[in-house]
């Protein structure tokens, strides 16, 4: 009998190292997350190698780089060199789009109380919802501070299942709007100064700290990173937050989040539940705003291309990018990437914001 289950151990410890090399394959050759996906990887494959005993091994740096990932510390740094190279100008041209990312919560909600059905906690339930923000960062950062014994797999599946999603969402934009809705065209972006985007960015930083102070890890970092930039005088911090010190701060938290990542909790039914509701939260994420435009352009003498609630994901640029990408098969003259890239940014707020708020309410316990 032990000697079965020594078995059964090996073949799952087996499977979760095949896992590791299929996502840095995927990473590296088809270039889906790769700042994120490849140090999970490599992570993953860390976590699991029977030989090493990471504690014992790498000592002191092993406990630091968990400590990193438990205290935020990553997540922060992350989205403090994100607002450092974020142009808000688009949103800020465009700050209805802010009203269609309200729309995304409704999503987080729906999978939350799905997740409560099926047993799992409050906290568990509002991290695994949150991968539907699109930008993995808010699951990540709320499982570490509500769902610690899960916080490996959900990031796992918060950073791997965008890669999936992206794949699946042409299918998914056809399916609910029409080619001409796809092909209309948007009005131009006006010209945003560099004093609109600061005071945009301070009044976002002031309304965080004092409205969601749990969400200054996330949200306030984020626009601390748009002040450096807009302020014009750190240009060389700015770059450096933006181009450096958000890539080693992902490296570190795939690394961190990875080797958390046990082989006995990736092949069980809780994993897989996760991996579903994730899937589930990103579709009806978008799948909500694209209906809201379509509903409100009803009503509209101007109408709008609905093809911006694919760009609903907190994952900036490249969900704008894709967008784009969709509208250009359409329209070959179709330009909808500065509308699209606000809505990404918008998504990204409103993600971090709701970890945050989730933060305060279901941490109270």
């Amino acid at each position: 009998m032990p000697g079965e289950l020594s078995l059964l151990v090996f073949a799952f410890t087996l499977l979760v190292v095949l896992l590791a090399f299929g996502l840095g394959y995927v990473a590296i050759f088809f270039r889906l997350q790769p700042v994120f996906l490849l140090p999970l990887s490599v992570g993953l494959l860390l976590g699991n190698l029977p030989a090493l005993s990471l504690p014992q091994t790498l000592g002191p740096f092993w406990h630091t780089l968990q400590a990193g990932l438990d205290s935020g510390l990553y997540v922060a740094l992350i989205l403090l060199g994100w607002g450092a190279g974020a142009n808000l100008g688009f949103l800020i041209a465009h700050p209805r789009k802010l009203l269609w990312g309200l729309v995304t919560p409704v999503a987080f909600l729906l999978v939350l109380l799905l997740a409560r059905l099926l047993g799992f906690t409050a906290g568990q339930s509002g991290s695994i919802a949150l991968i539907g923000g699109g930008d993995g960062i808010s699951a990540a950062f709320l499982a570490t501070q509500l769902a610690p014994e899960l916080s490996g797999p959900i990031s796992l599946a918060a950073f791997s299942l965008v890669g999936l999603y992206f794949l699946l969402q042409p299918g998914l934009v056809r399916l609910l709007t029409t080619r001409q809705e796809r092909m209309l065209r948007l009005s131009p972006t006006r010209k945003v100064t560099r004093r609109e985007s600061l005071i945009f960015a301070v009044a976002g930083f002031l309304f965080t700290i004092l409205f969601i102070p749990r969400a200054a890890l996330l949200t306030g970092m984020f626009f601390l990173g748009a002040i450096i930039r807009e302020s014009g005088v750190l240009d060389r911090l700015s770059r450096t937050l933006a181009n450096r010190l958000a890539e080693i701060m992902a490296l570190l938290l795939g690394l961190a989040a990875g080797s958390r990542c046990q082989a006995l909790a990736l092949i069980s039914m809780d994993f897989l539940t996760i991996i579903i509701l994730g899937l589930l939260a990103l579709l009806l994420a978008n799948a909500l705003v694209i209906l809201a435009i379509k509903a409100v352009n009803l009503f509209l003498r101007e109408k709008i291309n609905p093809l911006l609630g694919a760009a609903a994901l907190g994952l900036v640029p490249d969900a704008a990018h894709l967008t784009q990408v969709i509208c250009r098969r359409e329209d070959p003259h179709g330009n909808i990437y500065p509308q699209a890239l606000a809505l990404s940014q918008a998504a990204l707020l409103i993600s971090t914001l709701t970890a945050g708020l989730l933060w305060s309410i279901l941490g109270r316990g």
